[in-house]
């Protein structure tokens, strides 16, 4: 049923996502002042910073270093044609060798190899300045939670969201004005009201996470980021939902295959 809902709207997504942009406009040299210089912004669909991938290694990595990723099953598939973007899931890195996450068994601690074994691309970003204290801090939160169960009820009701929102990506959007109007239609659709969280799909968690260390990557409701959400807050790209600061790209853990090449 999941799939053949999602085979019904991706031609409507296509149609409306004619990738995010945000406009800057610059006054040029004096001697025209009546014309203006636009620079269109694109929100980048792969995982590659630019033209290439930086290769890392598990030792590169740092507790708190945020995990996206994507494998070849047809779930992973759906949820990157639907986002418009080269991941399907968000998890955190613990520290030595460990993974937190949240998946359809509930919030779980794994080993790093685990987390790259499930996966055929996973990509590593940092929040800066993330101190010892804030890092044990979603150590203690993930061991808190281990065992709690998938927010199915919330993946159900962001999945209208995702599309409606892609009328904030038309032109008579832009800066300012597109993030007004994705957090109204949120706001709308999802709500904004802070709960006690008893369930979590993949990128709920990770932004609660670090919300309870004390470091917030977005002020935005967690209800409302998608692993396409976090990757777009990455430096240099377009976020959806602004972040507290952007996230600082470290490296590809694994690079992408044929089968994702298109997207990842």
């Amino acid at each position: 049923m999941v799939y053949s809902i999602r085979a019904i709207l991706l031609p409507a997504i296509v149609v409306l996502s004619a990738c995010s942009s945000q406009k800057n406009i610059t006054q040029q040299a004096e001697l025209q002042p009546s014309v203006s210089k636009t620079t269109l912004h694109m929100q980048r669909i792969s995982t590659l910073e630019d033209k290439d991938a930086v290769t890392i290694t598990a030792g590169q990595l740092q507790p708190g270093d945020i995990l996206l990723s994507s494998s070849t099953g047809v779930t992973s598939l759906g949820i990157r044609l639907f986002s418009m973007a080269g991941v399907s899931h968000a998890s955190v890195y613990l520290g030595n060798d460990q993974v937190a996450e949240a998946v359809g068994d509930g919030v779980q601690i794994i080993s790093l190899e685990t987390a790259l074994t499930h996966s055929n691309s996973m990509v590593s970003l940092r929040k800066q300045k993330l101190t010892d204290l804030q890092a044990a801090k979603l150590r203690i939160f993930s061991q808190n939670n281990q065992g709690k169960k998938y927010n199915y009820k919330g993946i159900i009701i962001i999945a209208p969201y995702t599309l409606t929102r892609r009328v904030c990506d038309l032109p008579l959007f832009f800066g300012k004005g597109r993030s007004t109007c994705i957090d109204t239609l949120a706001t709308v659709q999802i709500g904004n009201t802070p709960q006690t969280q008893k369930t979590f799909f993949c990128s709920q968690f990770v932004i609660e996470a670090f919300n309870f260390a004390g470091s917030p990557i977005t002020a935005s409701n967690a209800l409302w980021i998608s692993p396409a959400d976090l990757l777009h807050m990455r430096e240099g790209d377009v976020s959806s939902f602004v972040p507290i600061q952007p996230l600082h790209y470290v490296g590809h853990l694994k690079k992408w295959n044929l089968y994702n090449a298109v997207f990842g």
